[in-house]
């Protein structure tokens, strides 16, 4: 017998073996220094600010619990955590002491929304309702508000579009740059069958919001088709493509309606299609487009001052002053 001492004098099969072996210690080290540099680097980033601020009313609620104010914000706290069920127990609590019922049962209207449990969050809701409508600032209460839109959101999940007319009505009483009370109340209204009342409601939503909200510009093309309105449908079907993210398909079904009853909202529609994605020129060729349709337009007059034209800034031939807010979409759109 004699012993190797040279890989010269390695077989080829002695020679592949060792190979093969420190590729797999290289392999099972490099394994071991990357678990050990990831657990070296890793930190637990501990509880969220929404834990931590649980964590320390739990404590305030267990030291006193008599503290409605603690509780209240601890159910609160699980709300917001979407912990619904905890939510509960402390609006329960607090409502059987009778301190700061009209708090209690709108909070915990919400959570009983986060179960499903409507019919339950639509009788916290009315009870806001009843304890605030009277109320000498009720006609301002945000609040009230948001209770009556609570309502009419439940009355549509349910079925009932005119039980919604009516909340959401009085909701955007109270406050009528309500955008989301607006939504809500046009899309009842085409489910009552009022296309021409939607069209209106939904204008003054878009209004506020004029890109990057879907709905009610899927909503407004519903109520356009029930008019018989196609080319005003087929724009409001592109302004939500727009919405969505959309450009290019917004900018093929605006181009296909520049002429006729649309033209307006089309120009408009292209320019802001233009304006999202940067191209200034065609935007302001776009806006030029829409004034010579109307010159008095405040939705094109304000978007050439966005895009850098200076004439925009000129007062119309008229002489009027400037509407504070643009109009909406088309030539008889709503209120702003």
């Amino acid at each position: 017998m004699f012993r190797v001492n040279s890989v010269a004098r390695m077989s080829d099969r002695q020679l592949d073996r060792s190979i093969k072996r420190l590729g797999v210690l290289f392999l099972v080290l490099l394994v071991a220094f990357i678990a050990f540099y990831v657990v070296d680097r890793y930190r637990d980033p501990g509880p969220t600010m929404i834990d931590r601020n649980i964590i320390e009313l739990e404590e305030a609620v267990r030291t006193d619990p008599a503290d409605v104010v603690a509780r209240g914000r601890l159910a609160d706290m699980y709300v917001a955590a979407t912990r619904y069920d905890e939510a509960i127990v402390q609006y329960d609590a607090i409502l059987e002491t009778g301190k700061e019922t009209e708090l209690a049962h709108f909070g915990r209207a919400k959570a009983y929304m986060g179960t499903g449990a409507l019919d339950a969050a639509a009788a916290d809701y009315e009870a806001v309702v009843e304890i605030a409508k009277d109320g000498e600032m009720a006609h301002v209460d945000p609040l009230l508000n948001a209770a009556y839109f609570g309502l009419g959101s439940i009355a549509l999940e349910q079925g009932r579009p005119d039980d919604a007319v009516e909340q959401l009505t009085l909701a955007v009483n109270i406050r009528r740059s309500d955008a989301d009370s607006l939504n809500l109340l046009g899309l009842a209204l085409v489910q009552t069958g009022e296309p021409e009342q939607a069209v209106e409601i939904l204008q003054r939503a878009v209004a506020f919001v004029p890109l990057g909200w879907v709905e009610p510009y899927e909503t407004m093309a519903l109520a356009y088709t029930d008019l018989g309105q196609q080319a005003r449908a087929e724009w409001a079907g592109a302004m939500a493509d727009l919405s969505a993210n959309r450009p290019e398909e917004a900018r093929t079904r605006l181009l296909a309606i520049t002429e006729g009853d649309a033209a307006l909202d089309a120009a408009i529609g292209l320019a802001l299609v233009a304006e999202t994605q940067g191209d200034f020129p065609a935007a302001v060729e776009w806006y030029t487009k829409a004034l010579a349709i109307d010159p008095e337009n405040a939705a094109a007059r304000l978007g050439l001052t966005r895009v850098g034209d200076p004439a925009a800034s000129a007062p119309a031939a008229s002489g009027a002053p400037l509407p504070a807010l643009p109009e909406p979409g088309s030539v008889d759109g709503g209120e702003g």
